[in-house]
């Protein structure tokens, strides 16, 4: 009977320790984890109790709360970056994507105003941010033709820009930068301006090779006419010197040269009786005398 009430007593015990054990683990893997809120570097926490926001500030580090009745809301006060991609029309009534990226931060000061607002940075994206920036891009491109929101990205990127910091700052945000990343055209404009640099090319083209045929066709032209008096003037000079030739040249001269370059020997022919020297003789120039 004693050892029976003993086992009974030992296994009372080993209940209580149990259940002593049971609760012990249930606080340190439930209860103690919701006893302390977290905040790392470049946020801030927002102290809420029974769903209400506090007007505590909790900055980086450990901090101890009440369980199951307290909860932490954390916010990011680093820089943060979002990307709004938008189509709109232009004044000439063109289609052009625009991409625009800000960069804004909540200033620590300002946590408890935003939070209570607008909420956690994702909800304060989604409903403020965002459509503003949607807004603000689809005014600003119908003030400009295609052109110009093509090429003025420095006027529209501080027209945006200005627009921005106007709307968003009242929200008690800082607007850090904003940047237009991206200006598109659509695929039939792209296409119709791509036709018309390929003919405007052409047309250079074409102009440089009817210069170059007009420059080669008028260089022809001065060479024919150089050659041709060229030629004139040679002919001219070739005539002048006939004619000085024959005029100096006089019957006398000519025999005067001939004897110069004469070598002594006549010249023959040939006869039924062999080679005979030939000679010339002139019949007198006057009439002869008759002998007496």
């Amino acid at each position: 009977m004693f050892s029976i009430k003993l086992s009974e007593f030992l296994w009372s015990l080993n209940k209580k320790h149990y259940w002593f054990g049971g609760i012990i683990f249930l606080a340190l893997t439930v209860v103690l984890p919701k006893s302390f809120a977290v905040v790392n570097a470049g946020e801030r926490g927002i102290l809420v109790s029974f769903n209400k926001s506090q007007e505590v500030v909790l900055n980086e580090g450990t901090h101890p709360i009440v369980p199951f009745i307290s909860s932490v809301r954390i916010v990011n006060i680093r820089i943060q970056r979002t990307d709004i991609e938008g189509t709109a029309r232009t004044k000439d009534l063109q289609r052009i994507t625009t991409k625009v990226t800000l960069n804004w931060q909540i200033p620590p000061d300002k946590i408890q105003q935003v939070y209570q607002q607008f909420g956690n940075n994702e909800e304060l994206v989604s409903r403020i941010i965002a459509p503003v920036l949607e807004e603000i891009v689809k005014a600003s491109i119908p003030a400009r033709s295609l052109e110009k929101n093509l090429i003025e990205r420095t006027e529209l990127k501080r027209e945006l820009e200005t627009k921005a910091k106007q709307r968003l700052e009242s929200y008690g945000l800082v607007i850090t930068d904003l940047s237009v990343l991206n200006v598109t055209a659509s695929d039939e404009f792209t296409r119709a301006t791509e036709d018309k640099q390929i003919a405007e090319q052409k047309a250079i083209s074409d102009k440089i090779v009817a210069e170059q045929a007009l420059q080669k066709a008028d260089y022809e032209s001065k060479k024919a006419a150089k050659d041709a008096e060229t030629a004139i003037a040679i002919a001219r000079g070739q005539a002048e010197s006939q004619k000085l030739l024959q005029t100096s040249l006089s019957p006398e001269i000519l025999q005067k040269q001939a004897i110069e370059k004469w070598d002594g020997k006549f010249p023959v022919v040939m006869s039924s009786n062999g080679v005979l020297p030939f000679i010339n003789i002139s019949a007198p120039t006057g009439n002869p005398t008759p002998n007496k």
